[in-house]
């Protein structure tokens, strides 16, 4: 068995494709015979029962009324008419007896024996023929049926048809497939041995300069320029080597560094430029010399123990040195030495970087000179601002009570428009209920009279009306009174206490209405709340109405200035089940888009000396987010509106 796979990997690559073209030829030759075996089994003989089913179904319809009326040459004419259909062989149609009625045969005379398996109707394959039984139907009932036999083309000839396609088509293949191992040969064998051929030649002479023929432009031939490619690149980095070689001590020559490489015993291996030119007059050439055949005893000391130390340390070492120049000056070095190792890690060498810094030593003490005058120039600009901080902090806090005042101004501002609104809506009903009672007293006085000298039914009639009338007048009007002054002591205690407790919000906002009223009801502008009676809150009442009537006299004083008409909305919803949006609209003169970033600025505002402090919206921005725990957002537009919305939690 491993005979066989041995002797095939052992062929050529031209053979290997012949074989398989051929192989692959035979399998979908046979595999084709099988569809076509397959195909005529399971296809063609589906279609033939649903054709002659069709026919059959047609001759029926002619036959109905010969059977219902037992007229047998009508339905002997009827059959003979199949004579027309040549795969038709023979028909018999029986009564509802099953008894044969009429029939037909193409050679002799037909044999009809009703069919016990196919009843009432079926088909059935028997030979090289196809039998079907078909019922004949007069007015939705069976009168007869109709059997059939229809002539099946041989087997044998229908298979040595597929035989002669199969065989057209399987010298069809091998021709191709031959054609294809010749076509494979010429375009892809013969590149690949050329290619291999090259390589073999590069491996055995290392000669990087041989190039693989180039035949097309196919995979094969992108194969072939990729080695050549890639002998293209290795010529070119042993160039690069060289080159780099070449970089590397143009650099070094070319640095103010002193660079150098020693072996273990000290003597240069590699020096640069700038070590020859700073070394003393008359020394020799380094290479190959140690630093005592250059330099004095003292300077090889400090040398070679910077030596030491580097092949010592694992890491670079690095160090001040000084070393004489050429003039003979002692120039300070800071050197930096290092271990050359191979690829095994033993050091083979030791290499070297000194920088002069003589120059930079010289700034570093002059900059020490500058840093103590510094310090004492800061120490002086630190004392004059501390002095500057605390008169700073001085002001600031100045500043600071100075805000709180004129918030607190603000709002007891605000409480007293509050309260001077409330006593003129208090006159109202109070002088009502004054006027109604001094009327009932001098009616009263008058009725005296007359029960004195004697009065009519009428008169005491008239008498009982006013006095009901002018009750109900005292009694609406007090009850008027009792609302405000509810209505006014509740926002009162809300504003002065700041307690957290549970409110309806709708009731909350028509008890700031209630006391706005006067405000804004001799401005002609419409002031309207649409809050369901369901939101519910857990929150500060009192900085709440703060923040609603301020949102509110700013829209009556900005929103409407010079306008004797508009409306102001309040309306709120939930979010969730821990949220609620509130929102203060009005369709005023809107906010202008320079102004929409400082709104909430304090001391901001647009009417500076005409009675504006800038303190209300920066009241109610500190308030939402701060007692309130929410957030405000405003929308506005020249000429359609504001729209302030608050977001806060429904428990604080």
């Amino acid at each position: 068995m491993s005979v066989i796979p041995h002797r095939w990997n052992d062929l050529a690559l031209q053979r290997k494709l012949l074989i398989v073209a051929l192989l692959t030829a035979l399998v979908a030759m046979l595999v084709a015979l099988a569809a076509l075996i397959t195909y005529d089994i399971s296809v063609v003989r589906v279609r033939l029962v649903q054709d002659l089913a069709s026919r059959m179904d047609l001759v029926s319809l002619n036959l109905d009324v010969d059977l219902n009326f037992g007229d047998r040459s009508a339905a002997t004419r009827t059959l003979s008419a199949l004579r027309g259909t040549p795969d038709i062989d023979s028909a018999c149609l029986f009564d509802a007896r099953h008894q044969p009625f009429a029939s037909y045969a193409r050679r002799g005379a037909a044999r009809c024996t009703w069919p016990e398996e196919m009843a009432p109707s079926g088909h059935s394959f028997h030979g090289d023929f196809l039998s079907m039984l078909a019922p004949v139907r007069f007015q939705h009932e069976d009168v007869g049926s109709l059997q059939v036999e229809y002539a099946l083309q041989p087997l044998a000839e229908r298979l040595s048809k597929y035989g002669l396609v199969l065989a057209v088509v399987l010298m069809t293949l091998l021709i191709g497939g031959a054609l294809q191992a010749i076509g494979l040969r010429r375009l892809v064998t013969q590149p690949l041995v050329a290619l291999s051929k090259v390589a073999d030649q590069v491996t055995r002479e290392q000669r990087y300069d041989l190039r693989a023929p180039h035949f097309s432009n196919d995979e094969v031939g992108r194969l072939s320029a990729a080695f050549n490619t890639m002998l293209a690149t290795v010529a070119a980095r042993d160039a690069a080597l060289r080159v780099s070689q070449s970089l590397l001590t143009n650099i070094a020559d070319k640095s103010s560094a002193v660079i150098y490489v020693k072996d273990l015993e000290g003597r240069y291996l590699m020096v640069n430029e700038r070590l020859r030119k700073v070394l003393p007059p008359g020394s020799p050439d380094p290479i190959g010399h140690k630093d005592s055949d250059i330099f004095d005893d003292d300077t090889v000391k400090v040398i070679r123990e910077g030596d030491r130390r580097a092949l010592e340390s694992a890491h670079s070492y690095i160090y001040e040195e000084g070393v004489p120049d050429a003039e003979g000056t002692v120039r300070t070095y800071i050197s930096e030495k290092f271990c050359l190792r191979d690829d095994q890690g033993k050091t083979w060498a030791m290499g070297g970087i000194s920088t002069d810094i003589t120059d930079r030593k010289k700034s570093e003490v002059e900059l020490i000179q500058y840093r103590d005058k510094l310090e004492e120039l800061v120490q002086l600009r630190t004392a004059q601002m501390v002095d500057a901080n605390k008169d700073l902090a001085e002001s600031l806090e100045t500043l600071r009570h100075a805000q709180d005042e004129l918030v607190r101004s603000e709002k007891l501002a605000a409480l007293g428009s509050l309260v001077a609104g409330v006593a003129h809506e208090l006159n109202t009903p109070i002088g009502n209920s004054l006027l109604a009672v001094s009327t009932l007293i001098d009616q009263t006085r008058a009725f005296t009279r007359l029960t004195a000298e004697g009065m009519k039914r009428s008169t005491l009639q008239a008498f009982v009306n006013d006095v009901a009338s002018g009750g109900e007048i005292v009694l609406r009007n007090l009850h008027r009174a009792v609302d405000l002054v509810s209505s006014f002591k509740q926002v009162a205690v809300d504003r002065t206490t700041s307690q957290c407790r549970e409110f309806q919000l709708c009731d909350l906002a028509d008890e700031i209405l209630l006391l706005l009223l006067p405000t804004f009801k001799k401005s002609g502008i419409t002031v309207r709340q649409d809050i369901p009676p369901t939101i519910q809150m857990k929150s500060y009442p009192g900085p709440f109405g703060q923040v609603l009537i301020n949102l509110i006299n700013n829209a009556l004083t900005h929103g409407f200035e010079g306008r004797t008409e508009g409306e102001i909305l309040v309306t709120a919803r939930m979010l969730d089940a821990e949220r609620v949006q509130v929102v203060i609209s009005d369709n005023g003169s809107g906010i202008a888009p320079e102004n929409m970033g400082r709104i909430y600025d304090p001391f901001f505002t647009t009417k500076l000396g005409k009675g504006g402090s800038g303190l209300g919206l920066n009241i109610v921005y500190n308030i939402v987010y701060g007692v309130l725990r929410g957030k405000i957002d405003v929308e506005s537009e020249l000429g359609a509106g504001t729209r302030f919305v608050l977001t806060l939690p429904v428990t604080s």
